[in-house]
This record gives structure tokens, sequence and C-alpha cells, in this order.
């Protein structure tokens, strides 16, 4: 791996954590791909586990940032939302294996329009109360959702999980991206013990599993200088401008994999 490698992997890092601290998404939707190009010989999933790794300390520490002057952390509602979460990718990996690649894909480019359509014709909604079981029984639904729709494929998860949260009126606009961090950070955690004690699928040094170390630090350090200007975007972004950045992402998403699936 040269110089040139690596600063590609920084830069990669920058916009990873602009998308992260702005949107609370945690960046696979970029990672995943350009690992894929620049890394002779990677794997899907090897890809996959290491863009999960990394996620892990990028929305920690941004979730630590959004958080640690904050009273109103929620806790329970993050905790609800990443079990469902990590019960739905075992699900969604499980779903996988007994269906065609073409017919998992189909369906997650549905899942995902879908999503974009209630969102873009969504207004902001009345926070709902957290406290009694309707609440904890939708959170664990969203997070069952989002687990399922990221094992199946791989990406969508903090994309699908904040729009979910925005349209059922759990997370308030400007507190959204600080609570999908902290789901994050288990959801990715999970994610990525299976990929690290799954067969090595990368003949490179540095590689465990099915997660390449070695472009960890590089990609990392970059995402804490895009971050600041993350959050600057994100204390200024008002529910129809999230929404409108939402929904153009799902787009992207689901036209990538539109194209992947008849090419």
């Amino acid at each position: 791996m040269s110089v040139a490698f690596f600063a590609g992997m920084f830069v990669v890092g920058c916009f990873v954590g602009v998308m992260n601290a702005a949107l609370g998404i945690g960046g696979g939707i970029l990672m995943v791909p350009a690992l894929r190009e620049t890394i002779p010989g990677i794997d899907a999933h090897t890809a996959k586990g290491t863009s999960l790794f990394i996620i892990i300390f990028v929305a920690a520490l941004n979730a630590w940032r959004q958080n640690r002057r904050r009273d109103d952390v929620p806790w329970r509602l993050a905790a609800v939302l990443a079990s469902g979460s990590i019960l739905g990718g075992y699900a969604g990996a499980w779903f996988t294996g007994r269906l065609s690649g073409g017919a998992v894909t189909w369906i997650f480019i549905a899942l995902v329009l879908l999503v974009a359509a209630r969102l873009f014709l969504s207004e902001p909604r009345a926070l709902l109360d957290r406290g009694g079981r309707h609440g904890d029984a939708l959170a664990f639904g969203i997070g069952l959702a989002t687990g399922a729709t990221s094992g199946m494929t791989g990406i969508g998860g903090g994309l699908v999980l904040v729009s979910l949260v925005l349209l059922a009126g759990l997370a308030c606009n400007e507190r959204v991206t600080a609570l999908s961090n902290l789901v994050m950070v288990g959801t990715c955690s999970a994610s990525t013990y299976v990929h690290l004690t799954a067969q090595r699928g990368l003949e490179l040094p540095g590689t465990v599993g099915q997660v390449c170390l070695a472009v960890a630090p590089a990609i990392f350090l970059g995402a804490q200088l895009g971050s600041p200007l993350g959050q600057w975007v994100n204390a200024r972004l008002s529910y129809p401008k999230r929404k409108i950045a939402l929904v153009a992402l799902l787009v992207v998403v689901a036209a990538r994999m539109t194209y992947r699936a008849v090419t």
C-alpha cells in the first residue's frame, strides 16, 4: 500500500466524518465502494467488515461530542433500538442465506424507495411519548427493520434508522444524529465481532477475519478532520433540508443497487 493509497483513504475518512456528524449515518455507503475499488482482491464481506469496524470508533467519538453536555441523553431509547437492530442483523443475514442474491437486492430496493417516498411526503411530527410500551415496541421494531436491512445488504443501517426515527417521531430533528451514533456503536460492534471471527477473505497484512485493520487509522483520522464540519452542518439543518438530504442518499443507494442488479 502506497502513500497515495493512504492519502486517498484519509480523504474518504474526511467525507465519512462529515456524513456521520451531519446526518447520523455511518458512512458505509461511501467506504464500502471505496475499499472495493482501491484494495486489489478485497471481497464484499471484508469491505463491509472493515467499514463496520471503523464506524464503531467514528460513531463513538461523535456520540460523545454530541451528548457530553446534555442532560437529556436517550439511553433507554438507544438501548431498545440497538437491541432490535442487533437481532435484526442476525435475522437479515439468516434470511439472506435462504434467498437468491437477486431477490434480496430487489427487496432492499423496494424497501429503500418506500422509506424515501414516505419521508419525502412527511411533515415534522410531535415527539412520541417514549416511556410506555407503545414507544418501546415501536423503537424495537424500527431497530429490527434497520438491522435486517443492514444484515441483508451490508448498507443502509444509519440511513434507514434516522429516516424511520424521524418518521415515527421518536427523536427531534436536532437530536436524531446523536441518537443514531449511540445506536451504531452497539450494532456495529456486534456485527464487527462476526466479521472478525469469520474465515479470512483477504491475504493482506493487518487483516483479521474479514476486517482489514491496516486501512482503519487513515480513514478514522480523516473522519476526525471532517467531523467538526459535519457538526456545523448538523446545527444548521432544518427538518426540510435534512429530509431532502436523506431522501437523496436513499435514492442514490437504490439506484446503485438497481444498476448492480441489471448489469
